[in-house]
């Protein structure tokens, strides 16, 4: 018998709602800010952009000062720029299809999209227009099969010796990945006998997505599937969009670690982050090589290994806490450089907006 989706939803807290699962975090932060002096002392964790990255991170402005050979081929465009513009640019770049378009300004893969065609480009530009004010990004779709989500932080001051409280944190160093997240797409294998339909309906994962799937499968929804036969119903690595997150945290190593130290260097005033990459094998991540990145997120990044559907509840708690306590030191550190915290003002209105957005 299958378990209805609301009990997987209740029994699961990687489906939980942010605010509900982070509700057991309030007391350590409030503990935190005392601390800190402020109630938005993390806020000068990356001085670089605005609120160090809290929401609405414009992505261009950290990815142009990355070294090229990490990054896929990119275009960015205004909100109001025309179709014919947009193809001209995206076959002047050689961007082949298929590729990926998503808003400058965004959150939890919301508008991220797979192009396949400069027809389906067409069609979602014009519903994008209407639909959001923020400008958007071309990107080309990286073939490498691995996706994973790397954080990684570093140390304003790299002397350990300066910091407080530095026992309270395992393993602390000056530069760290702290947490690796291994994606696997949302995917059904053919069995010979079962429709498209019949497979996600077999897959709790899949039943999540099943409304926007029929939608977007509907040339194949009623086909049987060969057997052995995979197919990808989501190429986005997005948890919200069904993508199961896996820890990845035994890939961490000294290479990768170093890899990323270099990959940092050139991010002035920029200290802590996740950063969505691409690689072709795990070997090679684990050697730092081969690495390509689509995005960087600032301090709102959650260490996403968390919500492997294996990791108990009071670790994912644990690992979160450990997490809040590294961003308190760098936003210490960087308040004593000169770096000032946002107001509390402007930390609220965020929250009110996304409170708005989630509940009203």
């Amino acid at each position: 018998m299958k378990k209805p989706l609301w009990w997987i939803k209740l029994t699961n807290f990687e489906y939980w709602s942010f605010w509900f699962f982070y509700l057991p975090t309030v007391p350590y932060g409030l503990y935190l800010a005392l601390r800190s002096g402020s109630l938005a002392y993390f806020t000068s964790v990356n001085p670089a952009v605005p609120l160090s990255g809290l929401q609405g991170q414009p992505k261009q402005n950290i990815l142009k000062l990355l070294d090229e050979k990490y990054l896929p081929k990119s275009l960015y465009f205004k909100n109001d720029t025309a179709f014919e513009t947009v193809k001209s640019e995206v076959e002047k770049k050689e961007i082949d299809f298929p590729f990926i378009i998503k808003p400058e300004i965004g959150e939890r893969g919301k508008g991220v999209e797979k192009m396949d065609s400069f027809e389906e480009l067409k069609e979602y530009l014009q519903d994008y227009f209407q639909q959001n004010k923020s400008d958007f990004i071309i990107q080309e779709f990286l073939k490498e099969p691995v996706e994973l989500g790397v954080l990684y932080y570093r140390l304003p001051n790299s002397l350990i010796s300066k910091v407080k409280d530095v026992s309270r944190i395992k393993n602390f160093r000056s530069s760290a990945i702290t947490s690796i997240v291994q994606k696997e797409f949302l995917s059904v294998t053919g069995d010979g006998g079962k429709t498209l339909a019949q497979l996600i309906e077999d897959s709790d994962r899949a039943r999540f997505q099943k409304k926007r799937l029929k939608k977007e499968f509907a040339e194949e929804w009623s086909i049987t599937i060969p057997k052995n036969k995979k197919i990808v119903l989501e190429h986005i690595g997005n948890h919200c969009r069904g993508t199961k997150f896996l820890d990845g945290n035994s890939l961490i190593t000294e290479e990768n670690r170093a890899a990323f130290d270099e990959i940092m260097k050139p991010l002035k005033n920029y200290y802590y982050g996740r950063f969505d990459i691409k690689v072709s094998s795990i070997e090679d991540f684990k050697q730092g090589k081969g690495i390509k990145i689509m995005e960087v997120n600032g301090v709102a990044s959650e260490p996403a290994h968390i919500y492997d559907p294996k990791t108990p509840i009071l670790k994912a708690y644990k690992d979160i806490f450990k997490h809040m306590k590294i961003i308190q030191v760098i936003s210490k550190q960087n308040k004593k450089d000169g770096t000032p915290f946002a107001s509390f003002a402007e930390v609220m209105g965020i929250v009110k907006a996304e409170f708005k957005k989630t509940f009203l």
